[in-house]
């Protein structure tokens, strides 16, 4: 029911802010992997969605911001890196972004 799902979310919210805290940061990747191939069938299609929605729907379920990193590719794909922080965090989420990314371009 309705009822149910909207416990579970706030239950979701409550875990996750405990697990973050005032200042905590979540990195993850972006997506679960490179892209699939566009002659991938409908079930490894299926599989590739469902996993990359357990990382994208994060910040949606949570109402966290959340802030992708472009790092340039691995293997020849594109990789990104996805900061996750407690809610009201965008501006020291943007600050922390912004000096990974000066980071990796000195690095680069």
């Amino acid at each position: 029911t309705a009822q149910f799902e909207t416990e579970r979310r706030v239950s979701f919210r409550r875990e996750l802010a405990d697990l973050l805290g005032e200042d905590g940061v979540l990195v993850l990747p972006t997506a679960p992997g490179a892209a699939p191939l566009k002659a991938a069938s409908f079930d490894d299609l299926q599989t590739y969605r469902e996993r990359a929605l357990r990382l994208l729907c994060l910040s949606g379920l949570s109402g966290f911001p959340q802030i992708t990193l472009p790092l340039g590719p691995v293997d020849g794909a594109p990789f990104g890196l996805s900061l996750l922080g407690p809610k009201n965090s965008d501006r020291q989420l943007m600050a922390l972004a912004a000096r990974i990314l000066s980071a990796h371009q000195r690095s680069a």
